[in-house]
């Protein structure tokens, strides 16, 4: 089984992420804008992209777009330019340095599978090369777990941070290229008494937060499935919420509540969210999933993303083998579901409150 951090990609798989034609492969390697390197495959040595190489070549796009690098000359592409739309037109990939650098996947209901999306989403943005903080807010440590990491128990996590004062860095591991982690474990379930009675209890995890930012280009927390204090410092932290919502009658149902408690939140600390809403687990067989997806669309039309995602057995399949999506099915549904959603959550810049 290979985990996430020893994950390659072929040619094809490298064009379909990059947006770039099969064919444009080799041509990218000769002007040395893409490194290949030969794997065992079976009895067959394969030129394959590693996802050290894969992060390098989108990191160098963006510093091509930015204006602070040149790559080779090759037939698609000027040897310097500073103009994002050329770099578009040249390899249908528009690079974009992340909207909103604090976010958290969000919801008072379990089962949502909001621990499984947080967990693609943030290996999905590694890939593109963002320099990617994951931090486990809940003390079932299933993002934890899903990135691959089963000592959690013997690490340290926020309730030392935010109860012990241990710095923020000194909990972060890292789990792979580009993608580093403050693991969770069931201690972190005992951690509302003891927060409550801190001062500036609801700034704690942002100050912590703040100390670590300039390292990285996105800082992603899986939430706890409450309304907990814990929840809310995340909250304050954020930038961006992003409301796991399962397209089933009773997911549906508690949407009021969490997005009257992120309202109640932003009045409170005069805040103001971005909020995105994701269908999850939708299954157009099913009519109730039709309904509910239909709600949320009516009810919710300025929050819903564009990517709905679609029940797929990737998803379990990944959770169970503790890797992507990308490494079970890279032409399955559940991996086209999950490189739509991580370019929407990225390059969101439309800034949205709840007004209910």
């Amino acid at each position: 089984m290979a985990s996430f951090k020893e994950i390659h990609f072929t040619p094809a798989e490298f064009a379909a992420i990059a947006k770039v034609d099969k064919s444009m492969v080799p041509e990218l390697e000769a002007s040395g804008r893409l490194t290949m390197t030969r794997k065992r495959v079976g009895n067959v040595d394969r030129k394959m992209v590693s996802l050290e190489d894969m992060q390098k070549y989108f990191r160098n796009l963006r510093d091509l777009a930015n204006g602070s690098g040149a790559v080779a000359a090759g037939p698609q592409m000027p040897v310097e330019s500073t103009d994002i739309e050329s770099v578009a037109a040249a390899t249908g990939f528009t690079p974009v340095t992340p909207q909103h650098r604090v976010q958290m996947f969000y919801n008072v209901k379990g089962g949502t599978g909001k621990s499984t999306l947080t967990a693609q989403y943030v290996m999905r943005a590694a890939m593109m090369g963002y320099k990617v903080l994951a931090i486990d807010l809940d003390g079932q440590g299933h993002l934890t777990v899903n990135l691959d990491i089963l000592d959690g128990h013997e690490r340290p996590t926020v309730y030392d941070v935010l109860i012990n004062d241990l710095p923020l860095q000194d909990a972060i591991m890292n789990v792979a290229p580009g993608l580093d982690l403050v693991p969770a474990n069931l201690g972190l379930c005992n951690i509302e008494i003891p927060l409550n009675n801190k001062l500036r209890r609801e700034y704690r995890l942002s100050e912590a937060i703040r100390k670590v930012a300039d390292q990285y280009d996105l800082i992603v927390a899986d939430t706890n499935p409450a309304a907990s204090i814990l929840n809310g410092s995340m909250l304050v932290a954020s930038n961006l919420v992003n409301v796991v919502c399962s397209t089933n009658p009773l997911s549906f149902h508690g949407m009021s509540l969490v997005m009257a408690t992120i309202e109640s939140m932003q009045r409170e600390f005069e805040r103001e969210l971005t909020v995105r809403i994701i269908p999850n687990m939708y299954d157009n067989r099913e009519v109730i999933s039709q309904e509910v997806l239909g709600e949320l669309r009516s009810q919710f039309a300025e929050f819903c993303t564009k990517t709905v995602m679609n029940r797929a057995s990737d998803m379990n399949e990944a959770t169970k083998r503790r890797t992507t999506v990308w490494d079970v099915n890279p032409k399955g549904v559940a991996a086209g579901d999950v490189n739509s959603l991580t370019e929407e959550l990225v390059s969101c810049v439309r800034d949205f409150s709840p007004t209910l």
